[in-house]
């Protein structure tokens, strides 16, 4: 029992490099050698192109897509030399853009440098990858067909060194990773913020009830005694010696009527000359 569970982790492993041989492992094809002509005349077309009429044709290809694929739908001849359209409408603008993408990536062309073979799935269409030597990156062409030979699917990928693999991935961690600590940075910032955005609210309010609170300033009275005519006011001078006098006169008639009253008579039978005030006060003493 002992030496079984001792040979489980070597089975397992064992197991482990099948899985990944198998489905790594390339088939064998009857016409292998039509796949790699063929990827080398699409390798030498594009290598041939100038990167100006590259870009023209991918330009021209999606303003007049509808009509390109329509076109090779119906006619899958190229002209009348009888020559069978090899692509669809979708796999050969995605040959071109990808390879213009890379363009600087790859650099000059040399020349082929290792057919890797093709892989067939469930459906029956054959995956063909060839990898091409370029003076930068060598460039690895992986080409879908279907069962009438059509590619169907197109993959120009620039392969780079282990060295080049790590600095990349630590170049997008780092990049990732500082985006992240920016914008925490910026939420804290905003955050910290509030809090003067609540204190100028506060004050504001506190300015306002303040303001609601304060009692209004009583009019300032002014008597005639204070208020002296000048005499550069002559109107002025006149209006107040008016009513003076006419507050005066309304004072008689008041105690003239106070003393007729008390006295049981008429206001007829006595006249108000002059009016004193006494120095003592007998509601005072009461």
């Amino acid at each position: 029992m002992k030496r079984s569970l001792k040979k489980l982790p070597a089975l397992l492993m064992l197991a482990c490099v099948l899985v990944l041989t198998g489905c790594s492992a390339k088939t064998a094809v009857p016409n292998e050698t039509d796949y790699q002509t063929r990827s080398d005349q699409y390798v030498q077309m594009l290598v041939s192109t100038d990167a100006a009429e590259l870009e023209a044709e991918i330009e021209n290809l999606e303003s007049h897509f509808e009509d390109f694929e329509q076109q090779v739908a119906l006619y899958p001849y190229i002209g009348s030399t009888g020559q069978k359209f090899d692509f669809t409408a979708e796999a050969y603008l995605s040959m071109l853009r990808s390879y213009e993408a890379n363009l600087d990536e790859f650099g000059a062309y040399v020349g082929v440098k290792e057919y890797e073979g093709a892989t067939v799935d469930s459906d029956g269409n054959v995956t063909y990858s060839t990898v091409y030597e370029f003076d930068k990156h060598d460039m690895r062409m992986s080409l879908e067909y279907n069962q009438d030979s059509v590619v169907t699917t197109a993959t120009l990928d620039p392969i780079y060194s282990s060295a080049e693999i790590a600095q990349k991935a630590a170049l997008n961690t780092l990049i990732g990773m500082g985006s992240v600590f920016v914008v925490l940075i910026i939420l804290c910032v905003l955050i910290s913020g509030f809090r003067y955005i609540n204190m100028a609210e506060q004050k504001a309010k506190k300015g306002g009830r303040k303001a609601e609170k304060a009692p209004a300033a009583p009019a300032p009275s002014v008597s005639a005694a204070s208020t002296a005519p000048s005499g550069t006011e002559p109107e002025l001078a006149a209006a107040v010696a008016a009513a003076t006098v006419t507050a005066d006169t309304q004072l008689v008639a008041v105690i003239t009527a106070a003393v007729a009253a008390e006295l049981g008579t008429s206001t007829d039978g006595f006249v108000v000359r002059s009016i004193r005030r006494r120095n003592g006060n007998k509601w005072k003493k009461a």
